[in-house]
């Protein structure tokens, strides 16, 4: 904690405080809108940093090193111009008024610029992570990843939140994605971080993007090589955590003849420690139990992406995009120990209850996309087809022992057998058109239609030990069906007038749901059907009110739909005292965000937030007093009010020394009922994150950070203090075509708070352990051309229904 209060104090005392800005005209006097501008710095000529002019020809670039630079700027179908500049210093204020470029008779050719980006850029709507850069994501994954990204906590179970506020989506390549709960955290503790190009953390996503998401989105972008031609990368990752874990993966990328293919695959052994302790006191009985499991998971995963792009003319673009995965999952003799003692702690009875897994799971995605621009301008149109298709089957052996005090069986043992298999089939439909000038200001209209089906089968077997076969239990097996339609339109325009900037979007999803729950037992089945058109307004506004100061404020209504397996009324054990049960009655939740912001010299950035969600999708934990047992269920409560208060400091301390450093204070509150018993719990929670990356001779970096918070309200639990403290050292080999990296990540082994639950007539204390300290070595090379362009970024239209399967590698 004191290193990084140290290392908040220094950095706040250091930033660069000059600025350059200039208006690009034709000979028309005609604002040059989106066009390129290059800063080199003398003597030598090496790029510094290349940007765009905005809508209104007006470019501006801030924190500029002190030092000598030329000005290259350069529109489409104009001639470029070079302009030797004054000398900056720290304080300069340079207004080079306007700059006239004249037209050309033929086409310019393609300019390329490179430039090494921040590990930590502020937008107006939302803050990049340049995960590329990084050395501490080198053989690390994508969760460990977003565990140390500013604002960013991911909790004991995966579930990731944005400044204190639950329910964050995470998309791929600007898709949300079809997993959710425990299936989304695993399928990013799988993706490997160096397949990673960048993070965008949206706090208040505009209309533009699928409205399910109340915490806000995460968007990952995944590497499509910034290169053209026949390159490529490979690399290997060697990492020790309470077991040794190994990952092999690969890029390649061709482009020829207005072809280009690219793809990427991976594989990965990644054998995990789970441990957790929990003490549940029954009041009324007077009674304590004290509850601990030990699984040594075994984790095997494979994953392929590959695809093609044909430019079918400068100005069309068709492609096709294919993925696929496996991942298998095993388990031998994970063992749970259950003692019940009395209020003296005395030893009444011990259940031990070991558990066998095997659960492989596989998935595909097609994509098919088509991109026209008509003209220069950027208007253009995209569309997205998308299929997808998820199979996860799973088999568990529980044996369950019951002895007494004195460890003497009281019975004999009894087995249980669950076998599961659930298919998930998604569809998908997707435009958006964009048009640059319309009206004085920008304009994006889309559309989207999705078609959802899980079909999921859940079969009991039990037996004693000396039975010969199984019995089937037709009063705890089920089939659940659900299907779901989601038809969205949208609208949104910007524009900058002067000082002032704006972006206004409004969007409809209309959502049609029916679910179908057959029991073994013959009874009838159990049916839902859910109907209804829900409108999400979406503003942002922004006020440069000096070169140095922006003021900003934006709203929005966003919706978190039930999770596909929060939906499915399965019963899953843990013992024959502790379960996990599906509620098909879950509605979604809706929620009003606002935010005010205050932005100092492009960079230091202060946000007051609140927002307020109804019919709060909560996880909780039920019990049964006189059985004693005990099982977490999802509901939908009253209401949670949030607070915010958050400073993030991205600042140059040298030109060898950078840092970021996050902070936030939080407060939740959360109101309703739980088994006719009212809630009305709070948290307050202070958060800081602080990492530093050193650019030292000879091509080495080092990072250095971490994490701390006090303690804060997760859904209806409240959560203690804990913190991480992460290193890393990168050195560039091989003529600079390769890299190794070695990091450490929760060095203090301190990320795993501990848990309280008490509220009706619970009181539970949970401590987990996961397998958090892990020490990488990584190995990265790079092949082939390095002057060949690669793959174009895009997304998919599926992403907001991926986010909520559970399950995924």
């Amino acid at each position: 904690m004191r290193f990084i209060l140290l290392f908040l104090l220094i950095s706040s005392t250091a930033f660069a405080q000059n600025s350059l800005q200039f208006h690009l005209q034709d000979n028309n006097r005609q604002p040059l809108p989106f066009s390129t501008a290059i800063l080199k710095k003398l003597p030598d000529s090496t790029l510094y940093k290349g940007f765009l002019t905005d809508e209104n020809g007006l470019g501006k670039i801030n924190k500029i090193p002190a030092g000598n630079y030329v000005l290259q700027v350069q529109s489409t179908g104009f001639a470029s111009k070079k302009l030797s500049l004054p000398s900056i210093t720290e304080t300069s204020q340079i207004d080079l008024g306007i700059i006239s470029l004249s037209p050309l008779t033929k086409e310019l050719a393609e300019v390329e610029v490179r430039a090494t980006k921040p590990l930590i850029e502020k937008k107006l709507d939302k803050t990049i992570v340049n995960v590329e850069n990084s050395a501490m994501a080198a053989g690390n994954t994508t969760m460990e990843v977003l565990e140390r990204s500013p604002g960013v906590i991911v909790d004991k179970d995966g579930n990731i939140s944005l400044r204190g506020k639950s329910g964050a989506k995470v998309m791929i390549d600007g898709k949300i994605s079809y997993l959710t709960g425990t299936d989304l955290a695993n399928y990013l503790r799988n993706l490997p971080a160096d397949q990673i190009s960048t993070l965008e953390i949206m706090t208040n996503p505009s209309s533009r993007y699928d409205a399910a998401g109340t915490g806000g989105i995460i968007n990952i972008r995944l590497k499509k090589n910034a290169n053209i031609g026949m390159n490529g990368s490979a690399n290997a990752t060697l990492a020790q955590a309470y077991f040794l874990r190994q990952a092999l993966g690969a890029n390649l990328n061709y482009r020829n003849n207005g072809w280009n293919w690219f793809g990427n695959a991976s594989v990965g052994q990644r054998p995990n420690m789970e441990r957790n302790y929990l003490l549940r006191r029954f009041t009324a009985q007077q009674e304590n139990w004290e509850q601990s499991f030990r699984y040594a998971n075994q984790n095997k995963n494979a994953q392929v992406k590959g695809g093609v792009d044909w430019y079918y003319s400068p100005k069309t673009t068709f492609g096709i995009l294919l993925s696929g995965g496996y991942n298998y999952n095993s388990l031998n003799d994970g063992l749970n120990q259950t003692v019940q003692m009395n209020s003296q702690n005395e030893v009444l009875s011990r259940l031990d209850t070991y558990n066998s897994l095997e659960n492989p799971f596989f998935n595909y995605a097609a994509n098919f996309n088509f991109k026209h621009t008509y003209d220069s301008t950027g208007r253009e149109l995209t569309i997205d087809l998308d299929h997808a298709r998820f199979v996860d089957e799973s088999q568990n052996n529980y044996r369950s022992r019951y002895v007494n005090a004195l460890f003497l069986p009281v019975m004999p043992d009894s087995l249980l057998r669950t076998n599961s298999a659930s298919f998930i089939n998604q569809y998908s439909l997707k435009s958006d058109y964009v048009i640059p000038s319309f009206l004085k200001a920008k304009w994006s209209m889309g559309m989207k239609s999705s078609w959802v089906q899980t079909d999921n089968d859940l079969q009991f077997r039990s037996k004693s030990a000396q039975a010969a076969y199984y019995n089937f239990l037709t009063g705890q097996s089920n089939r659940f069906v659900y299907t779901e339609q989601i038809h969205a339109l949208y609208l949104n325009t910007e524009r900058a007038i002067g000082k002032w900037s704006y972006q206004i979007g409004l969007r409809g999803e209309w959502t049609l749901a029916d679910g179908t729950s057959s029991a073994y037992t013959g009874e009838a089945d159990m049916t839902f059907h859910r109907d209804y058109l829900q409108i999400f307004p979406s503003a942002f506004l922004q006020y440069e009110a000096s070169k140095k100061h922006t003021l900003g404020m934006n709203y929005s209504r966003r919706i978190d739909r039930p999770g596909y397996s929060d939906l499915n009324p399965f019963v899953f054990f843990l013992d024959n005292y502790t379960y996990n049960v599906g509620n098909p009655m879950l509605m979604p939740q809706l929620t009003n965000s606002f935010e005010l912001s205050h932005t100092y010299m492009g960079g230091i950035s202060t946000t007051l937030g609140y927002s307020h969600t109804d019919q709060v999708i909560t996880q909780l934990l039920k019990q049964e007093a006189e059985t004693r047992k005990t099982f977490q269920t999802t509901a939908n409560m009253a209401q949670r009010v949030t607070y915010s208060l958050g400073i993030s400091l991205p600042i140059p301390i040298k030109n060898w020394w950078t840092s970021n450093t996050d902070i936030f204070i939080n407060r939740a509150e959360l109101t309703g009922n739980i088994s006719t018993a009212n809630i009305n719990t709070a948290g307050n929670m202070f958060y800081v994150s602080s990492n530093h990356t050193f650019t030292l001779p000879k091509d080495y970096k080092i990072e250095f950070g971490g994490n701390y918070f006090t303690g804060g309200l997760e859904g209806a639990f409240l959560f203690g203090a804990g913190g991480s403290l992460n290193m890393g050292i990168q050195k560039t080999i091989m003529k600079k075509r390769a890299t190794i990296r070695l990091n450490a990540q929760d060095i203090l082994y301190t990320s795993n708070p501990p848990v309280t639950i008490k509220y009706a007539d619970l009181d539970v204390l949970v401590r987990p352990k996961n397998d958090s300290r892990v020490v990488r070595l990584n190995f990265t090379y790079r092949f082939g051309n390095a002057a060949i362009k690669g793959a174009r970024q895009r997304s998919t239209g599926l992403d907001s229904e991926k986010g909520r399967v559970k399950g995924a590698n």
